[in-house]
């Protein structure tokens, strides 16, 4: 299966172009309601109007949020008009609109806090989480290793909970975590063994956002990934963390296709 980049945020950068942002909510009743996101891209067609962005959010209050941009260069004296027809269709509650910050940029600065199944999140660009993995290494060596793996133990046991709150199925769990796993950009995993009577695992992580920071580096350097699985299976066998073994068997860091994370409980049952 081939799989395709997705662009997260709410903001555009197109030069040339004069985007303005809108922010729709619409009630719950729009949620099930049939042809309602047609009638508002049509207001933008009618008027001339291109759309360089359209995205769609279900808030767990029931709530649909649509954020738009569309491009009004040499049309901005239709912004008022497309606003009132916006605020004509049905279920739609508000309209707000953002202009450009400079030429052909904009950003949404009217939707927070950013949240994922009802819980807050905070997403981290390349530019940021590289700064704090990479920088911690090239200051304290393996000993920040230690700390990501003790970090990335808790938050697997925490998310850990949360999967089981939404999944009774064991299998179904583990399917979740992995769809999870890659939405949330950490990489690709797929848990190739896992025996809960044995209380052992074997999980591979395709394109790790933090290896893939080191490769080249010739060993290991899987600490708060390798922390996130063990933690994660720690909680789902009901153990403690110091009665988990877990070892990076294998790392794109030094050259291997995948990284390869063999987690058990030591001395067994």
């Amino acid at each position: 299966m081939s799989l395709i980049p997705y662009e997260v945020g709410r903001f555009s950068y197109v030069p040339g172009t004069r985007p303005y942002l809108f922010l729709l909510v619409l009630s719950s009743e729009a949620l099930r309601a049939v042809g309602v996101l047609e009638k508002i891209i049509r207001i933008f067609a009618e008027n001339g109007i291109s759309l360089l962005q359209l995205k769609v959010s279900a808030s767990s209050g029931g709530k649909l949020s649509i954020v738009l941009i569309a491009d009004f260069k040499g049309r901005e004296h239709l912004l008022e008009h497309v606003s009132r027809e916006l605020s004509k269709v049905e279920f739609v509650e508000s309209v707000r609109v953002i202009p450009p910050v400079v030429e052909g940029v904009v950003v949404d600065a009217l939707s927070f806090p950013l949240t994922l199944m009802g819980q807050r999140v905070v997403i981290y660009r390349r530019a940021v989480y590289e700064g704090f993995i990479k920088s911690g290494w090239s200051r304290f060596g393996s000993a920040y290793g230690v700390l990501l793996y003790l970090a990335g133990f808790e938050a697997g046991r925490l998310a850990y909970r949360d999967h089981a709150q939404l999944v009774r199925d064991p299998l179904a769990q583990v399917r979740l975590a992995e769809a999870l796993f890659q939405m949330l950009g950490y990489g690709i995993l797929r848990v190739v063994r896992l025996d809960d009577e044995r209380r052992e695992a074997v999980a591979r992580v395709y394109e790790s956002f933090e290896c893939e920071l080191f490769k080249g580096a010739g060993e290991i350097r899987g600490g708060f990934v390798r922390g996130l699985i063990a933690g994660w299976l720690a909680e789902r066998w009901g153990v403690k963390e110091e009665d988990i073994l877990a070892r990076e068997v294998k790392c794109i860091a030094r050259g291997d296709p995948y990284c390869e994370y063999n987690i058990r409980v030591e001395g067994g049952k």
